[in-house]
């Protein structure tokens, strides 16, 4: 008997889980040529990087191949470290699994120069870019020739 409960349990977390990923994540739309994701709120780093996950896995998850972030709306975290960086391009490429094109927006002070997280994420498989200006990112992110 115990089994059996263990067992239904585990069988009504699967449901949770499955019924939470198939709704999109909130401030996420779609419209005819790609996804959009523009959350709002004060967020640390970790939860911040979580949020732009759910979107990454959610557009992935169901086939949205273009994907426009724009974190311009997110305070509470300070331009983000090296390491910081690291993990964020490492994630995302992750996420992404070379599957979903996503087309960064942020603001200027916390764009990194280099675009290192940009250069992880694309050693990693994935397309991606990094933008001040949305407008610039979506050209980007419509241009089947830009990489």
């Amino acid at each position: 008997m115990g089994s059996e409960r263990g067992n239904f349990a585990a069988f009504t977390a699967a449901l949770r889980t499955t019924a939470k990923a198939m709704s999109p994540p909130e401030h996420f739309e779609v419209n005819d040529d790609y996804a959009r994701f523009r959350p709002v709120g004060a967020v640390s780093f970790e939860s911040g990087l979580q949020l732009l996950r759910e979107a990454i896995i959610y557009s992935r998850k169901n086939r949205l191949r273009k994907l426009l972030i724009n974190v311009t709306n997110l305070t509470g975290f300070t331009p983000p470290t090296t390491l910081e960086r690291l993990t964020l391009g490492k994630q995302i490429a992750e996420d992404g699994m070379s599957a979903v094109r996503i087309a960064m927006v942020a603001q200027e002070e916390m764009l990194d120069p280099r675009r290192f997280g940009v250069t992880v994420a694309r050693n990693r498989g994935l397309i991606t870019n990094a933008f001040a200006c949305e407008e610039e990112a979506v050209r980007w992110l419509l241009d089947p020739k830009a990489k």
